[in-house]
């Protein structure tokens, strides 16, 4: 006799963006079948014990970049140990590359190689010859595009014609920008003249980047989209003062989300103090005070979204800091260093977390509620997290390409120990049970919705 559910999630606590609930989940193929507070276990094929453990929707990693140490399939390997069941990548249209050619190869790879789904952001680095090709994305599924406000030495900056006419492309075809913001021009000038007085570069990182060049990078991007009337996503928030524009912007009823990282939100300036080129990201690790109003705008709803600005880079503490490349790996311990820091500390609860880390992520993306919540009808994504799994974060037990993680030797409690995508196990105790190519490319969709 067939069984009714091919497997059987018992006992857990159900996380959504509203409550917790003790239920089982009954999955039937690559469905959530059956929501129920006891379903039977001779109806299934097999039943995973979930008691006193919070059961997620798999979590949705927005921000990775799959262009250095690890590529689709390592990124996505890493990133599937830590509870990520779909990653949204950007594709880098490095100058001289063609936007469609890049996404169709980014497409390519992650339905040969990827572990996990996934989608794609355009990711616009030569404006000039990459902006036209934007309306032709839309039929390939893309639908929000990054530009660098920043980075202008390295010939990746967006200039303000350019970011306007972006802007208004994106509008115009429904989609959604995004930014980096930094105010790359001044950056430079103050580095330059740093770098004329031969300064330690390490000791005035954060200097030459101050929270006043983000936060006006931010009200710039602001406003042009708000005379585009294009909806913006502000990447990778970094300082309490640039919350303040997008505060602002909200208040006045603009379409805007807001987003920043782990790094962020647990770390400061002065590890990169101790360990130099390893903990040189932009935008920089700030000040405590900044770390404190992240968290303030993630309570009051300033903030929408976590996620990971993957980007490992094969850095040593021994390398010269100034030519040093910037990123740092963060993929597989996001969710675990956002619980600790948010959750075990009482700084938010665990269904705030949620919103965080997976319903606003698929809701902005289109993607709700065929994933980012566990309800009959969604995708079997579904992520076991143990709460009182005591553990150390370790360099030598990451599965990033990068040779080193921010977090070594951070002690935990909490981890997923059980992550499941579309019905079938991904990752059971630290060990990967699927193979690549088993992946779905998701078009994006952009609507204004409501957020947690």
């Amino acid at each position: 006799m067939a069984k009714k559910f091919e497997t059987i999630i018992r006992g857990g606590l159900l996380v959504s963006g509203t409550g917790i609930r003790k239920a089982d989940l009954g999955i039937q193929g690559e469905k959530i079948a059956a929501i129920q507070a006891s379903l039977p276990g001779e109806e299934a094929g097999r039943v995973v014990d979930a008691a006193g453990k919070f059961v997620f929707p798999g979590i949705i990693d927005v921000h990775v970049h799959p262009v250095y140490e690890d590529n689709i399939g390592g990124l996505s390997f890493a990133a599937a140990h830590g509870g990520t069941t779909l990653l949204i990548h950007y594709a880098y249209a490095r100058p001289g590359m063609k936007l469609l050619d890049t996404i169709r190869s980014y497409k390519e790879d992650g339905l040969k190689n990827s572990f996990t789904d996934f989608a794609i952001h355009g990711a616009i680095f030569d404006a000039a010859s990459q902006v036209p090709e934007i309306p032709q994305a839309f039929q390939q599924g893309v639908t929000s595009f990054k530009m660098f406000m920043t980075y202008a030495k390295l010939k990746w900056m967006t200039d303000d014609y350019h970011l306007t006419w972006a802007m208004d492309l994106i509008a115009e075809n429904g989609g959604l920008a995004m930014v980096h913001a930094e105010s790359g021009l001044v950056t430079d000038y103050i580095e330059d003249k740093s770098l004329r007085r031969k300064e330690d570069q390490k000791e005035v990182f954060v200097k030459t980047r101050p929270d006043y060049l983000e936060a006006e990078a931010v009200f710039r991007a602001v406003s042009i989209a708000a005379v585009m009337r294009c909806p913006l996503y502000v990447a990778h928030l970094s300082s309490g003062r640039g919350v303040l524009p997008i505060r602002q912007a909200r208040e006045e009823g603009q379409w805007l989300y807001a987003e920043t990282c782990p790094q962020y939100l647990s770390l400061t300036d002065e590890i990169l103090q101790r360990t130099g080129p390893l903990a040189k990201i932009g935008p920089p690790l700030r000040y405590e005070r900044d770390r404190m109003a992240l968290w303030q705008a993630i309570q009051n709803g300033t903030i929408d979204t976590i996620a990971s600005d993957h980007a490992p880079k094969a850095k040593k503490m021994t390398d010269p800091f100034f030519e040093a490349p910037f990123g740092a790996p963060s993929a597989e311990t996001m969710l675990t260093v956002a619980y600790d820091e948010g959750v075990n500390t009482g700084r938010i609860g665990v269904c705030r977390l949620v919103q965080l880390l997976s319903e606003n992520p698929a809701k902005i993306f289109g993607l709700y509620p065929q994933k980012g919540i566990l309800q009959e009808g969604a995708d079997a994504d579904v992520v076991v997290f143990d709460p009182v799994f005591a553990h150390t974060i370790e360099h030598r037990t990451q599965h990033s390409g990068a040779p080193y993680t921010l977090f070594d030797g951070r002690k935990c409690l909490g981890k997923p120990v059980f992550v499941m995508q579309r019905g079938k196990g991904i990752v059971e105790n630290g060990e990967m049970k699927k193979k690549p190519g088993e992946a779905k490319f998701y078009p994006t969709k952009i609507e204004k919705v409501k957020l947690g």
